[in-house]
């Protein structure tokens, strides 16, 4: 049996997420693992990975388990098309059989952890670096008022801050575009009469797409914010974040890693199986960030480095579609209650993978274009050589104005801002359309080059290269489209 040092004061409970490429235990001679992994057995998993080790039945310091399998990344998400269930039933029958396998464990403590990293490599094959846990959550958030309340304008007024006016006049209604709200949850039920839901991605045991609870309305507020400005786009449901009526259960970085790897298969799938109603451009938003990097396996794994497995994930995804992520809610003059004092304000508070080059990541403004003192602050945390690469946020949208529809009245937050960004997005890239055509990396270029700056030039670490505006980059893609 292995020795495991550590007395009370090392009983701390970690949590870790484990990837294994071509991983060997799934083939023949690992017959009792692979059979729990493809039954999801976690309870089974759990205890032949403890008697693999060698770790006690239970940790003498705390009385639990050493260690337990939460779930499984790359093997827990899954498709539901209710309304067209002959593409559901295509897109799992054309799934390729994988031969990577991820686990996320809790530790019961520290030692136990160090225990399995030093056991793992003979009995489970090589772990792929840079893929440890953290905890991310939803950045719903505004500012307590200072006598202007907890709003400021209405969504007209937010639209007429970026000239929305300009997508209307031109047709651009999002039609042919797939919406995914990564975020914790839809209610179809509250989305605006005659919007095309179609379904999503489910995790085991999590919600079922389009059916969050009526007290929970951050996702819905952000699918409702992007329908606003491309009314024809099919909306599509990701329930990474749970949530309860008490507040967040904490969502981690494994999840999403395993989420994205799913929704890029699976997107591949419809595609081939229905063009016409699958393949035009898809669109990912995701109204969260990491609010605390005490997590992290290693300072900076999973916040600062590049080369951790889910933002790989996400940096292939941006190939096929367009990837907007809000900057977060840690500003120096107004961090959301869960920011960690060390990921507040400039250079600190936009990290992972809403940092990355790939994606847009979008600060908020008041209705009025003042910038919102929580919106976090760049610059980024990457720097891979690309002209521009640590300018983080790219750009700014409007966010903390009422809106009607929605729980409280009001979309706060870098949430509000991403959506409205992503529903500029959305209605740029409408089917048959000058920008339905260009890459993703082009298109968000032309919304960088066509953003106003109020009373500077060039980007800041606040609103990046300015307010999002949706007449100046139609005129700029007509001017670079030529006749």
């Amino acid at each position: 049996m292995v020795a495991v040092s550590g007395g009370p004061a090392a009983a701390r409970a970690v949590r870790r997420s484990f990837l294994f490429r071509d991983a060997a235990w799934l083939r023949a001679e690992e017959a009792e693992l692979r059979a729990a992994y493809a039954a999801r057995d976690l309870d089974g998993l759990s205890r032949l990975i403890t008697g693999r080790i060698g770790l006690p039945e239970r940790d003498p310091a705390t009385g639990e388990a050493p260690l337990r399998v939460t779930h499984l990344p790359l093997a827990d998400w899954d498709i539901a098309l209710p309304a067209d269930p002959a593409a559901e039933q295509a897109v799992r029958d054309g799934r390729r059989p994988s031969s990577d396998a991820a686990l996320a464990i809790r530790f019961a403590r520290p030692a136990f952890e160090a225990a399995f990293r030093a056991a793992v490599e003979p009995i489970f094959g090589c772990c792929a670096p840079h893929t440890g846990d953290v905890a991310i959550g939803s950045a719903l958030h505004w500012v307590p008022g200072r006598g202007e309340g907890n709003g400021f304008g209405a969504l007209a007024d937010a639209h007429r801050l970026i000239r929305a006016g300009a997508l209307a006049a031109r047709g651009l209604d999002g039609a042919g575009v797939n919406v995914v709200i990564v975020d914790q949850g839809i209610a179809a039920a509250r989305l605006p009469a005659g919007t095309r839901f179609m379904g999503g991605w489910t995790r085991r045991g999590g919600p079922v797409p389009g059916a969050a609870a009526p007290y929970n309305h951050h996702g819905t507020m952000v699918a409702r914010n992007v329908l606003a400005l491309a009314p024809r786009a099919a909306i599509w449901d990701c329930p990474l974040i749970p949530a309860r009526i008490l507040g967040n259960v904490q969502a981690f970085m494994s999840d999403a890693h395993g989420a994205v790897e799913r929704m890029k298969e699976d997107i591949a799938l419809l595609r081939a199986h229905d063009p016409a109603t699958y393949g035009g451009r898809w669109v990912f938003v995701n109204a969260w960030s990491i609010y605390d990097r005490r997590g992290e396996a290693e300072p900076g794994d999973c916040t600062c480095s590049a080369e951790h497995q889910a933002l790989r994930a996400v940096q292939e995804a941006a190939q096929l579609a367009d990837i907007i992520f809000c900057a977060g809610n840690c500003g120096q003059f107004g961090p959301d209650g869960r920011c960690a004092d060390n990921v507040i304000g400039p250079g600190a508070s936009i990290l992972g993978a809403n940092s990355l080059p790939e994606v847009l990541t979008v600060g908020a403004v008041r209705a009025d274009g003042v910038w919102a003192g929580y919106s976090s602050q760049g610059p980024g945390q990457f720097d891979c050589g690309c002209e521009g690469a640590r300018e983080k946020p790219d750009l700014a949208a409007p966010s903390n104005f009422a809106m009607g529809g929605l729980a409280g009245g009001h979309a706060g937050g870098t949430s509000a801002a991403s959506a409205i960004a992503a529903g500029v997005v959305a209605a740029l890239r409408t089917r048959g359309t000058a920008g339905e055509a260009l890459a993703p990396a082009a298109l968000f270029d032309l919304l960088r080059r066509s953003t106003r700056q109020g009373g500077t030039s060039g980007w800041n670490g606040r609103t990046g290269h300015g307010v999002i505006d949706a007449a100046a980059a139609i005129a700029l893609l007509q001017a670079e489209a030529g006749p």
